[in-house]
């Protein structure tokens, strides 16, 4: 069962595409309905229902560890609950308000925007997870273990050819700052956390999805 979920880590970019196509359908049916104002905010609901929100959680979990360890190292662990902490609510917070803004002010860029947005999220998630150790010694520890380079080639390589066909140079861009980001968001967990674990993996993919949206709503 692990080195299923690892592999299937290789289709990543291709779940994100399919949701991309479901938002993109989904602004067009609301667009000559709804005020920008009003479609971001569905928009994006929309899209945490279709995943359960389970990567947000995963950014407020995550940056609710990172504070916690500046006051007490190893006062929570990954998985234990003890309700939102400030961090994780203002990492949730900012995400949801970026979000909504871009989508609000993204215009003609929409629809490439909306597309690639959980594409290059998903993406990061692979890149994150290559070559990282978990952070507890259970299942997750084993999932991240196996994801091999070929999972990530082929990742890159189907999200890269996703990113030209929607969105040519500007999308070449954008991915080549996701994977900065990505490769730079594992560095610093490993030197901070010792290893990666499930709700990193979530708060990569929710920023690098916020990061996208800005970046296509800016250029």
């Amino acid at each position: 069962m692990p080195g299923e979920i690892s592999a299937a880590t290789a289709f990543f970019p291709l779940v994100g595409f399919c949701l991309g196509l479901v938002l993109v359908f989904l602004n067009r049916v609301l667009q000559p309905y709804l005020a920008s104002e009003i479609l971001s905010v569905v928009l994006v609901f929309f899209l945490l229902g279709l995943t359960r929100a389970l990567h947000l959680v995963g950014l407020r979990e995550a940056f609710d560890r990172l504070g916690q360890r500046e006051k007490s190292p190893g006062a929570l662990k990954e998985g234990e609950q003890s309700g939102i902490g400030l961090w994780g609510l203002l990492a949730v917070l900012g995400v949801l308000a970026f979000k909504f803004r871009a989508i609000e002010v993204m215009g003609e860029a929409s629809s490439r925007g909306l597309l690639l947005a959980p594409v290059l999220g998903r993406w990061s998630m692979v890149i994150l997870a290559y070559g990282s150790e978990g952070l507890l010694e259970t299942e997750n520890r084993i999932v991240l273990k196996r994801v091999r380079g070929g999972y990530l080639f082929f990742a890159t390589l189907l999200t890269l050819i996703l990113v030209v066909i929607v969105a040519d140079r500007l999308g070449l861009w954008i991915a080549l700052w996701i994977s900065l980001f990505a490769l730079l968001a594992r560095s610093y967990l490993r030197r901070r956390l010792g290893g990666i674990g499930l709700d990193n993996l979530g708060a990569v993919e929710e920023i690098s999805e916020t990061i996208t949206l800005v970046l296509f709503a800016t250029f």
